[in-house]
């Protein structure tokens, strides 16, 4: 799925959270929760039962009174990835899913490189999990063979699955949402949820250049012909006569809807970034996903 030179490439990063998060397994990162780690944090007083091994006997001996040294304890990152594996992202040469599975599998190598917590779930009607949270760098072939065994089925439903996302990941973390957000309902309310929440989101938006361009990719096709065009995931059928102005039309929406979804998430404070499926992706992960602050790179 990846190239090992690409993965090479990605060794110095990690990924950017911008605040600490709970963790439940020990990883790298500083907790917010006080324990018996090696960097001193700060002194409480000492209560019945408090380990005798942990006062501070140098102000005991000041003060005579007993205090107990806290330390900052070292947890892991909890990121979820969540996967649009709708129908309408089997589209587009590559496909819009490829694409978003490559990226799925370098965040995920680089979080299981740093001892993150790594979970992968793939979003259509409902939510479903294609790999619950996983750490460690040896389970990196685990992750690509759950991402390999995922297919594009069923309808957009973001709004249930971002709905039921607190049900599997009950505390905050980092949320990375790779989706052509091709859905009928509004995202934002659920967006704002997860905020509220305490999340932090960053949304890869995959668009294919048909999308964007579907003439240059019809071929022997003239304007004024009539097609049926038929919708990817529910089947729905209509009549159109293709011309351009109806072209124009399209491509004017299309690209309003990038810009109003970029704009909201730059409003909201989640991280945008937009991947083309005629794009390489290396670049996108190295350069872009820098850009963003999703990945950073090592001290």
């Amino acid at each position: 799925m990846l190239t090992p030179q690409f993965l090479k490439q990605l060794d110095p990063f990690h990924i950017g959270a911008k605040h600490s998060f709970r963790g439940k397994f020990r990883g790298e990162r500083r907790s917010l929760n006080r324990g018996t780690g090696m960097e001193f944090a700060d002194y409480r007083a000492y209560e019945p039962g408090d380990d005798l091994r942990y006062v501070d006997w140098n102000i005991y001996a000041r003060l005579g009174k007993l205090f107990i040294k806290l330390h900052h304890t070292d947890e892991n990152l909890p990121l979820a990835l969540l996967l649009d594996s709708s129908r309408s992202m089997e589209f587009g040469t590559p496909t819009k899913l490829t694409c978003a599975k490559q990226i799925v599998a370098a965040l995920g190598y680089i979080a299981l490189a740093h001892a993150d917590s790594v979970a992968i779930y793939t979003c259509t009607e409902r939510l479903s999990v294609a790999l619950p949270p996983t750490s460690g760098k040896s389970q990196f072939s685990r992750l690509t063979k759950a991402i390999t065994a995922i297919a594009a089925d069923g309808q957009t439903r973001l709004t249930e699955c971002l709905k039921q996302l607190p049900m599997y990941q009950r505390s905050p973390g980092m949320v990375v949402i790779l989706s052509d957000f091709l859905d009928p309902d509004s995202y934002a309310a659920d967006f704002k949820s997860l905020l509220g929440r305490g999340f932090l989101i960053t949304a890869i938006h995959l668009v294919s250049q048909e999308e964007i361009d579907p003439q240059a990719h019809m071929e022997n096709v003239a304007t004024g012909s009539d097609w049926l065009v038929e919708d990817a995931e529910t089947g729905e059928t209509r009549a159109i006569t293709l011309n351009t102005e109806i072209l124009t039309q399209y491509q004017a929406q299309q690209q309003t809807f990038c810009a109003d979804l970029q704009r909201f998430c730059i409003d909201q404070g989640i991280g945008y970034a937009q991947l083309k499926n005629n794009s390489p992706i290396e670049p996108f992960v190295l350069q872009e996903l820098y850009r963003t602050g999703l990945i950073q790179r090592n001290r």
